[in-house]
């Protein structure tokens, strides 16, 4: 049974591409679902307002250097105006502070809501559990990554039923590097935001413990916030490691697996923490494996369904700085454990937990949502009517449609500059091409400069 195409809206409070997971879950949804998606992620200074991702249109929220709650309060009035903009029929976000904007919508849009639960949180945690109980009791599927997740959650009978386990997955070739050369001085690698549920504090302790018996760098980056970077900085001088310990920002999603690659350990730290009875998987994780670099990562609940310890990556207890030294210095010395631990976590990746086995996951839980809506005929539907090329400024080149729709309620015949074919580019217009009619959102005031989908503006919180 073929049934109709899903117009589908997903939201994540990150940047994408970025170091953070949710742009692999994005990918995944991008790459596997048979529906329109319109997608809504932060913006930063370096990506534009609207991109053009396959048959995807990504809205980027700027937010500037706003506080965090002023972010998260910018981010969700702008899902807010996206779910009333347009009609869909399923909203899926990657946070509750999406969450809650979708949950408070439902009853009068009419959608399924799915929340994939990939935020967890820093700072205010009441805020982020409140907003979480609102969105998981709305939602009509609950994803989390793991089983250990699923039977926390499901300890509350109203979420029985309602959870589904989809791991996550990674670009299996895109991070297949491999080492990049030999740098002298063994090297250890820290991705992901300076933040108290990464453990940062654990880490420094444990490369002081290892520098104390060997010469190593350790690299610390991914992290878009300037303040916890200085803040990192003075840290890492206080503590005497300035020699030892680099910080930098969150490198171009492009450049990650060069980075990883560089590294002789990878390390996946977490601080363990429960929230809402889950714990934050440590990241990144996936993409350290699929680059055969030696991991060692926290064991927290859930780790253990991804990587065994001594297996495909050495596990130590979170907030431990001697056991994770020791296990830093066992990596570097000793080769077998290296080359054993990295073969057997890149075949796990490649045969488990690649991209493809996630896009697959995601396609079979829509199929279960909407039957029929994942199941077509691509030798019919994958193709358009053309009448001719126009070839582009960058060489590309743009199908055109045979009938053009240009009434009430369809977007306007393809332009030269529709197509964002750059990430340093910003459209001409607040519209991409599509290859079938969408109804444009209404609007705004010529005089609305907040962050919203309808028109691209300059980014708030800017100093």
């Amino acid at each position: 049974m073929t049934g109709p195409r899903l117009r589908i809206l997903g939201a994540a409070f990150a940047t994408v591409p970025g170091a953070r997971p949710h742009g692999a879950s994005l990918q995944s949804m991008i790459d596997g679902l048979r529906g329109d998606l319109d997608l809504v992620t932060l913006k930063s200074e370096d990506l534009p307002h609207i991109k053009r991702i396959g048959d995807a249109r990504m809205f980027r929220v700027p937010v500037g250097h706003a506080g965090e709650d002023e972010q998260r309060a910018l981010y969700a009035r702008a899902v807010a105006r996206q779910i009333e903009a347009e009609p869909y029929d399923v909203v899926h976000v990657l946070d509750p502070w999406a969450g809650v904007a979708a949950a408070e919508r439902k009853p009068t849009r009419g959608y399924t809501l799915v929340y994939e639960l990939t935020t967890f949180p820093e700072g205010d945690s009441l805020a982020w559990l409140e907003a979480h109980e609102a969105t998981a009791a709305a939602a009509d599927r609950v994803l989390v990554a793991t089983a250990a997740s699923r039977t926390a959650l499901t300890r509350s009978r109203a979420l029985a039923g309602r959870v589904d386990v989809v791991r996550p997955g990674v670009d299996v070739g895109g991070y297949d590097w491999g080492a990049v050369g030999s740098f002298g001085v063994p090297r250890i690698l820290f991705l992901g935001t300076f933040v108290p549920s990464r453990d940062v504090d654990t880490v420094l302790d444990a490369i002081a413990r290892v520098s104390a018996h060997r010469k190593v760098r350790a690299l610390f980056a991914g992290d878009r916030s300037p303040a916890r970077r200085a803040a990192l900085r003075d840290e890492v001088e206080r503590r005497g490691l300035d020699g030892v310990v680099d910080v930098r920002g969150e490198p171009a999603a492009a450049k990650l697996p060069a980075i990883v690659a560089a590294a002789d350990v990878c390390l996946a730290p977490s601080a363990g923490r429960l929230a809402a009875g889950c714990a934050e998987l440590p990241q990144p994780l996936l993409e350290y494996l699929a680059c055969h670099r030696p991991v060692v990562a926290a064991a927290v609940p859930g780790v253990d369904e991804l990587v065994r310890d001594e297996v495909e990556a050495l596990l130590y207890p979170p907030g431990d700085p001697a056991a994770l030294a020791d296990a830093i210095l066992e990596v570097l010395r000793d080769a077998t454990l290296r080359e054993r631990i990295t073969g057997a976590g890149y075949r796990r990746v490649r045969d488990e937990l690649s991209s493809g086995a996630r896009r697959r996951h995601v396609r079979a839980l829509y199929e279960r949502i909407a039957p029929g809506s994942q199941l077509h005929d691509p030798w019919l539907e994958e193709f358009e009517e053309v009448t001719g090329l126009i070839e582009l400024e960058t060489g590309a080149l743009e199908l055109l449609d045979a009938t053009p729709d240009t009434g009430e309620g369809s977007l306007p015949p393809p332009r030269r500059r529709d197509i964002d074919t750059a990430e340093t580019e910003s459209p001409a217009e607040p519209h991409v091409e599509g290859t079938r009619p969408r109804a444009p959102p209404p609007p705004p005031p010529p005089t609305d400069t907040s962050p919203g989908l309808v028109v691209p503006d300059t980014d708030p919180g800017r100093p």
